[in-house]
């Protein structure tokens, strides 16, 4: 049985996207220098209206900015949600931020996606590989190989998608696939990890919000993203696109152990490298700056059965019927794989995500710039 106190914790993890983004909002009135809501034209619940929300903590013209962002990913937004609640709730007892420093905690950029139980927005865009400097994106011609498998054109059903995807990858090398599948495509409108073929609203809103915190003295920028989904059960990564031998993962490595960050330009990585992700956006928004763009991964269920649940529930989306027993489960198992309901899971969520957080704010406004 957890402990009294842990589940005071465990009360951070809400039961649906409105339930967090209230919560979310109450904490940060209390003590945020600002807040913001920004809402998005998109098809609501019950006529709720679906925002962005903000709050900033410290300096009015930051020279070192922490940026802690979460739900571009939707239905990940049940963790990331709990950990900005449970750091802002810590905040309270931690000494003053620095002079110089500033706090940004964005809270789901993807909305949408968060009270709908989905990884993507209203029109299928997956928002982390929708942050391009121009449209169209990139090619990625090897995907359409693998559109048929993972987008079958009829309702969900057992079609044993783990025997297909096996022989796939035989055929085509795991490490090829994973790159094809995951690393983003723009050609197919209903497929998995679309980019999308312009910016999307919650993206502009994001961009809108990084420039209201920063200013012309700011010199140093940490972006942590949450993310859920890939890695060992409870446990996390911190994944990046960073050069090897640059200065900001060497930095990076330093603040939170090499063995914990990892990024996608060495070799034999088992690290997909994302066109268009968030990072890129924060980096172009401060390009006059030392800029660390990180994601902090935590780990779920295996690759397979994550890939399994996000075909499953793109095809009930396109051809199923949600109102439905059937659609009620796969949305169940799909905020499942993104925020088990095992209060060991969640616990270990928010002990070793607290422990990055409290890093990055220990870390990230130091100065750097050598």
């Amino acid at each position: 049985m957890p402990s009294r106190g842990a589940e005071n914790g465990l009360r951070y993890f809400a039961t649906d996207y409105f339930a967090a983004r209230d919560s979310f909002s109450q904490l940060a009135a209390r003590q945020a220098a600002w807040t913001q809501r920004c809402p998005i034209q998109a098809p609501s619940i019950a006529g709720k209206e679906l925002t962005l929300d903000a709050a900033y903590y410290g300096a009015p013209s930051p020279a070192r900015l922490v940026i802690i962002s979460s739900g571009i990913h939707g239905a990940e937004g049940f963790a990331g949600s709990a950990l900005q609640q449970q750091l802002i709730n810590e905040l309270r007892a931690m000494p003053p931020l620095p002079s110089g420093g500033g706090l940004l905690l964005i809270h789901a950029i993807n909305p949408y996606g968060f009270a709908h139980l989905r990884r993507v927005n209203e029109n299928n865009v997956d928002l982390n590989r929708n942050c391009l400097a121009q449209f169209p994106g990139p090619v990625n011609s090897a995907y359409g190989t693998f559109d048929p498998l993972l987008n079958p054109t009829s309702p969900p059903s057992q079609d044993l998608f783990k025997a297909k995807l096996i022989w796939a990858g035989i055929r085509h090398g795991m490490r090829a696939g994973k790159r094809a599948i995951a690393s983003g495509q723009y050609a197919f409108a209903k497929g998995l990890f679309y980019g999308g073929i312009e910016r999307q609203e919650s993206i502009t809103i994001f961009e809108q919000l990084l420039r209201r915190a920063s200013a012309e003295n700011t010199r140093q920028v940490l972006h942590i993203d949450l993310h859920t989904g890939l890695g060992h059960y409870g446990h996390y990564k911190l994944l990046t696109d960073l050069p090897e031998g640059a200065h900001e993962l060497q930095q990076l490595q330093k603040w939170f152990g090499a063995d914990k960050v990892i990024t996608s330009q060495t070799k034999n990585t088992s690290v997909y490298p994302a066109f268009g992700d968030i990072g890129e956006l924060t980096q172009a928004g401060f390009d006059h700056c030392r800029v660390y763009p990180v994601t902090l991964e935590f780990g779920t269920y295996s690759l397979w059965h994550t890939l399994a649940m996000l075909r499953a529930e793109n095809r009930l989306h396109y051809y199923g019927t949600i109102d439905s027993a059937a659609g009620h489960k796969i949305k169940a198992d799909f905020q499942e794989t993104f925020c088990p309901a095992d209060p060991g899971w969640r616990l270990a969520i928010l002990e070793r995500g607290g422990k990055v957080l409290r890093q990055a704010i220990h870390c990230g406004f130091k100065s750097h710039s050598s």
